[in-house]
């Protein structure tokens, strides 16, 4: 009778790890594949992605950048005409919303959102020069909720 107890216990002990284990995988492959994006509209290239974001802040709509991402806008302002360049943001591939790349030195300013090439302290903003009568998109509570759970979130 004690075998079979000891069995018995066994069979549920890895049952239950067997199930948690599953769990564990679950929640790390939805994590992972959860993926934000800043990606130029006329080719899809994804200019800035998780890896290259070390903080977003939900208030300012800064980024602060790693060096890698600093350098890609950087470089991404040679390209930058004087009517800006497309950019679309993304998370788990689904379009947030629009957006354009803009020069600091265009004489025209950016309409509705835009995020300027110009990197100072390795950080960028997103700003909105539309009328802040409608819903401002920057204000995504799934990006806001991304950035939480990776822990970059500031205020």
């Amino acid at each position: 009778m004690k075998k079979k107890n000891e069995i018995g216990l066994a069979v549920l002990l890895a049952g239950i790890a067997a199930v948690a284990g599953w769990f564990i995988l679950r929640a790390w492959v939805w994590v992972s594949e959860e993926i934000f994006g800043i990606n130029l509209v006329e080719n899809g290239e994804q200019v800035i992605s998780d890896r290259e974001i070390a903080s977003y802040n939900r208030t300012s709509h800064e980024i602060r950048l790693t060096e890698e991402g600093a350098r890609k806008i950087e470089a991404l302002s040679f390209e930058v005409p004087v009517y800006g360049k497309p950019f679309v943001v993304k998370l788990s591939g689904r379009e947030i919303y629009n957006g354009s790349f803009w020069s600091p030195i265009s004489s025209a300013p950016p309409p509705g959102i835009a995020i300027g090439t110009f990197v100072q302290g390795n950080t960028i903003r997103i700003t909105n020069l539309e009328s802040l009568q409608g819903v401002d998109p920057r204000n995504n509570s799934e990006i806001f909720d991304h950035f939480e759970r990776a822990a970059r979130l500031t205020q």
